[in-house]
């Protein structure tokens, strides 16, 4: 028999922590079956809370582990052509977290949020804590859209939202750019410009090929915010405060990445057609002032999440953004992109209680 106790955290709607207190021993088609038996509760506490943490199960170590019990929450797991973070496939669609380097932070965000088809979920789970740091860090994005600036958010709305254009350079190159950025043949996972180009038009995506060999992107333009389809909620997402090139000067100082940041400030100087800008949608460009003042509410909003090995985690995408702290050691965190879940019946307030208590 499984038992647990949540165990939400004082200052922030997320993560709901499920700590198992019986049946930590239960074999690997026990805990499938258990959390199978409990979606229902599963799915709604993430609605209330944007993210659910599961603490506690010795059986669960690795990537088949990981998509053993994701097939039975009932995930949809999705690719990640168009992606824009360093990641590696480990098991079918379980992918590496990031593999950004560890003297790198990671601002909150949303995943793939620059997208018109982003992941609905995002799991995570831990084989590896740091030694030391690698906190996720995680937001209510309830939370940041309150803080944000209405005057800000008012020009997003009347300017069409917000357009993300990318550089991706050949692989070569890519070491000689300011920042982790993404060569075209990762983007798109070929090294034939007509398979990038016809992936990109599938997306509605335009593209501009370089006299460096390096691929133009322009993204969809997409609302600023968007509407949770159960809650309601209008919520900032989007990734203007990590592709902007102020912000990505800012984020580099901050992590004391100093040789970094004055590359970006030579780039951005010498060659600004070659760095990645954020638009809106009616083609301006975003002002630095506003990038900052994101930047710094979501920064304000992120608290630390200090990972325990066997730990899965999902977040709802619109609801809970996600983050990164610098590290050091050995750190071995995976991931999964989940999307839209199947509808199910709510669930009252009465039978959630019966739920824990079962």
């Amino acid at each position: 028999m499984i038992a647990f106790e949540e165990m939400p955290l004082a200052a922030l709607h997320a993560p709901l922590v499920w700590r198992i207190t019986r049946g930590q021993q239960a074999a690997q088609a026990t805990v499938r079956d258990w959390l199978a038996a409990h979606r229902q509760l599963y799915d709604a506490r993430l609605d209330q809370y944007g993210a659910v943490l599961i603490r506690g199960f010795a059986a669960l170590h690795a990537a088949t582990d990981f998509d053993t019990v994701l097939a039975a929450a009932g995930a949809d797991l999705l690719d990640y052509v168009g992606g824009t973070s360093p990641r590696r496939a480990v098991c079918g669609r379980v992918m590496t977290a990031t593999e950004v380097p560890s003297d790198y932070s990671i601002p909150i965000h949303q995943e793939m949020s620059y997208t018109a088809n982003p992941p609905e979920r995002i799991a995570f789970f831990c084989v590896t804590p740091a030694i030391a740091g690698g906190e996720t860090t995680l937001a209510d994005m309830r939370e940041v859209t309150r803080r944000i600036d209405s005057g800000v958010l008012q020009r997003f709305r009347q300017k069409g939202g917000v357009q993300l254009r990318r550089n991706l350079p050949l692989p070569e190159h890519a070491a000689l750019r300011p920042g982790v950025p993404k060569p075209w043949t990762e983007v798109f996972n070929t090294t034939e410009r007509s398979a990038a180009e016809r992936a990109a038009a599938m997306r509605g995506w335009r593209t501009q090929w370089l006299d460096d060999g390096s691929l133009q992107l322009w993204q969809d333009v997409l609302p600023a915010t968007r509407v949770h389809p159960r809650t309601g909620d209008d919520l900032w997402f989007n990734q203007l405060h990590i592709f902007s090139p102020i912000a990505a000067l800012r984020w580099a100082r901050n992590d004391g990445r100093h040789a970094l940041a004055e590359r970006i400030e030579v780039a951005l100087r010498n060659t600004p057609d070659r760095a990645d800008e954020v638009l809106h949608g009616d083609g301006t460009p975003v002002s630095a002032e506003d990038v900052l003042h994101v930047a710094e509410v979501l920064d304000a909003c992120a608290l630390p999440h200090a990972w325990q090995a066997g730990d899965l985690l999902m977040l709802d995408n619109l609801l809970a953004g996600h983050g990164r702290r610098q590290y050091s050691g050995p750190r071995s965190i995976l991931a999964a992109l989940i999307g839209a879940r199947h509808s199910a019946a709510p669930l009252d307030a009465a039978a959630a209680r019966r739920e824990v208590s079962a």
